[in-house]
Order: C-alpha cells, then structure tokens, then sequence
C-alpha cells in the first residue's frame, strides 16, 4: 500500500478517533474539570490509569493539591457540553462542572467529584506524574471503579453510545469534532 508523509506535528491525529474522557477534582472549595483525550490503562495490579495534562490547566494544579481525581466516561448526548468544558477554564468557576450543566457526587473513596450522568466513572489516587515534552503524564491508582448495566466484562453498546473525539476542524469556524458509534456528528466551535 503507498504511503503519503504525515507532519510530525499532526502524528497524534494517527490515533483518532478516541473515546474522551472527562477528568474531574475538587482542591480548596472549587470544583474543576477537563476533557482529555489521551487516557490510558498502565497496569493491572496495581491498577494504574494515565492521563496526559498539559500542566497549566487549572484542573491540573487541582489535582496536584487533591492528590486525587476522577475520570468519567459520557455518552454521544453530551459532546456540546464537553466541548464546553474544553473551552472555558476552571479559573473562572467556584464549580465548573454544574456551571456546563452536569450534576456532581462525591466519590466513595476519594470524595473527588464525579459526573452523575456519566456511563462510568474511576476513582483515583495520585500516584505519581512524569513530565513527558509539552504534558505531565498523571499516573492514578484506581480505588473504585463503577459503571451502569450497559458494561458486563466489556460494553455491550446498547446503551451507552461512545462519544469520539475526531480532532478539530476548520469549516465555516474551527471546531471540536465529536461522531458517535451509530454514525451522528456534532462540532462545538472553539472560542478564540
């Protein structure tokens, strides 16, 4: 099969679509929450996740104080608030996850703040970070782990219908992408 060179800037797009997630944490009375798309399992036992943040996020520092965080998986139906997550900062809100709408419960173990409608959630400990070029990587010891019906060993996708970032894009305004697995589309503009 010919290949055409892709630019070492856009490599990352190679492993899109992704299922984002949206990582949450509360440190010194406020509440904040991010969108991140490069989330991953590291180990089983313990059982470690990560997740790349670039460290100037406000939900970053949060959950440097915190020492923990949350990690929350939503469905196709909450791409638009998402994607206003990824565009306001946490800087300018007491809670921002109520202020896009979501309902916020404390976690079991960690007492971080956990999206109510979210398909599943974890909850983290803080294990360690790694600085890895322009992001730290947050390594996170999962406490507790819950999920709705839809997950038996693997989703089932009966229910739960998987957001996908597919990256952003310059139509008539440069967008978030989002597609769903039962082929919907919807873009969030950036704001500049």
């Amino acid at each position: 099969m010919p290949w055409k060179d892709i630019d070492l800037a856009r490599v990352h797009r190679l492993f899109y679509p992704q299922v984002p997630v949206v990582i949450t944490s509360e440190f010194d009375g406020r509440v904040g929450g991010m969108p991140a798309i490069w989330c991953m399992p590291l180990s089983f036992n313990p059982p470690l996740v990560g997740v790349a943040i670039a460290p100037e996020h406000e939900t970053f520092r949060m959950i440097m104080g915190a020492r923990a965080f949350g990690i929350n998986w939503l469905g196709f139906s909450h791409a638009r608030q998402i994607g206003e997550l990824g565009e306001t900062s946490a800087k300018a809100y007491i809670n921002k996850l109520s202020a896009a709408g979501f309902k916020t419960i404390k976690g079991k173990r960690t007492s971080q703040p956990l999206i109510q409608e979210a398909s599943a959630a974890l909850e983290c400990r803080l294990n360690e970070t790694h600085r890895t070029g322009t992001h730290e990587l947050v390594v996170g010891e999962t406490v507790n782990a819950m999920a709705n019906s839809d997950f038996v060993d693997y989703w089932n996708l009966s229910k739960y219908n998987p957001l996908l970032y597919v990256g952003t894009v310059n139509g008539k305004e440069k967008s978030w992408a989002f597609r769903s697995v039962r082929g919907k589309s919807v873009e969030v503009p950036l704001r500049h």
